[in-house]
């Protein structure tokens, strides 16, 4: 992967699916910094980021919550940022197992510094159409999905809650970097993965290279 990433002039890159025990750091031949947080004893879920070597001193620390909630927390100016890798649920788990994973990173958030700039992101194994985009104009943009599922209209409640916005959506995308998920045939295409960013910065958001990963420029 790291080699893929020298196309791109990237920071910290979000991940999914690591698949590694356990929780911790790792450098890589590179030197890039790999933060990770996984299941303790099964090689599945997890999340990370990778980190540029020549931004490593400016992480001030990380979290790991769970396989698929992983915190870190990086020096900047003028406000610090607080950084959220979320894997959420897939379509296998019930309303409870989501509910119990929104409620999870909601208390998270809550007990972020107020001063720091949140950016939540990563897999949210959900569907977020331009059929609710009327209705939800101040959450998400019309770069994404035909049609909205439950999951999709969960996130919007999400983002609406903490007034923020999907900001990888803001704007025109062509097709080959709106969607995230491409199904083994080739005939269908979705974005599950979104990047949220406070409302108050969205007239700042540059433009996102969003993939399988979250890359933050």
């Amino acid at each position: 992967m790291t080699h893929e990433l020298e196309r791109f002039t990237w920071h910290i890159v979000g991940l999914c699916e690591v698949r590694w025990k356990g929780s911790g750091v790792h450098q890589t031949d590179e030197g890039h910094m790999l933060y990770y947080s996984g299941e303790d004893d099964k090689h599945i879920k997890g999340v990370g980021f990778l980190v540029n070597k020549n931004c490593k001193g400016s992480v001030m620390g990380y979290r790991p919550i769970s396989s698929r909630l992983l915190t870190i927390r990086l020096h900047a100016s003028p406000f610090n940022i607080t950084v959220i890798q979320a894997y959420a649920p897939t379509t296998d788990y019930d309303e409870d197992q989501v509910e119990e994973f929104y409620n999870q990173l909601q208390e998270i958030i809550d007990g972020i510094d107020k001063k720091d700039i949140l950016i939540v992101q990563g897999d949210w194994n959900a569907k977020v159409g331009t059929d609710v985009w009327g209705d939800w104009k101040k959450h998400c943009g019309p770069s994404c999905n035909t049609v909205t599922n439950e999951r999709g209209l969960r996130l919007l409640e999400f983002a609406s809650f903490n007034d923020m916005v999907l900001a990888d959506t803001i704007g025109k995308h062509k097709a080959s970097r709106r969607y995230t998920w491409h199904a083994p045939n080739g005939r269908h295409h979705n974005r599950i993965d979104y990047i949220l960013v406070p409302n108050r910065f969205r007239s700042g958001t540059r433009e996102l290279q969003q993939g399988p990963t979250q890359v933050l420029t």
